[in-house]
């Protein structure tokens, strides 16, 4: 259900979102639970995102390393920016299939020391109220065992749909491209 791509695309390809995100002075929504109705369930989580033009080379790899098709992009959830901050994390969530479409990613352009993405086994997890509520909503799978990755500079977590999984604290800023391709906007739904 969880795949780790490294290297991730070529040196030209990384280094263009490198300068284009990393490098740039970019305005970004703030996304946090203090301060906005959550999409599906109340799970703590702070993190930074802008929707982002499509950049063929993510599909295009993603689809050559797993030999498995994306849908087209019908929506800005499709490709987003994500910067994490010091402190930042997200709960323990997962993201409902039926909405979110089978896959999502995380590409990474950033290396990392700490702010592990963990996808816990169903008897290592550890629910919080707006978790519970999720499983409540939607069908959410487990790893078998937990496993985790520390996020790597050109490298990407593509996993199912479905999957319970967490963000660590950073102690540091984390940049990344994200999104879901399958996404359905709710005027579709």
């Amino acid at each position: 259900q969880v795949w780790v791509i490294d290297p991730f695309l070529n040196k030209a390809n990384y280094k263009s979102l490198v300068r284009s995100y990393c490098d740039a002075d970019i305005e970004m929504l703030h996304v946090n639970n203090k301060d906005m109705k959550p999409l599906m369930a109340d799970t703590d989580m702070s993190y930074r995102v802008k929707s982002i033009e499509h950049f063929p080379p993510i599909y295009e790899s993603i689809e050559k390393q797993l030999n498995i098709k994306l849908p087209e992009r019908q929506s800005n959830l499709a490709m987003q920016y994500k910067r994490f901050m010091r402190d930042d994390s997200y709960d323990l969530h997962a993201e409902d299939k039926r909405i979110y479409g089978e896959w999502v990613y995380i590409m990474y352009l950033t290396n990392e020391t700490d702010g592990r993405i963990i996808f816990p086994s169903e008897q290592d997890h550890i629910s919080s109220d707006g978790f519970v509520e999720m499983q409540e909503m939607f069908d959410i799978t487990f790893a078998p065992h937990t496993v985790s990755y520390t996020p790597k500079a050109n490298t990407c977590v593509v996993m199912k749909t479905g999957i319970a999984h967490m963000v660590e604290r950073c102690s540091g800023r984390r940049d990344s491209i994200a999104g879901w391709p399958g996404f359905v906007p709710s005027s579709k739904r």
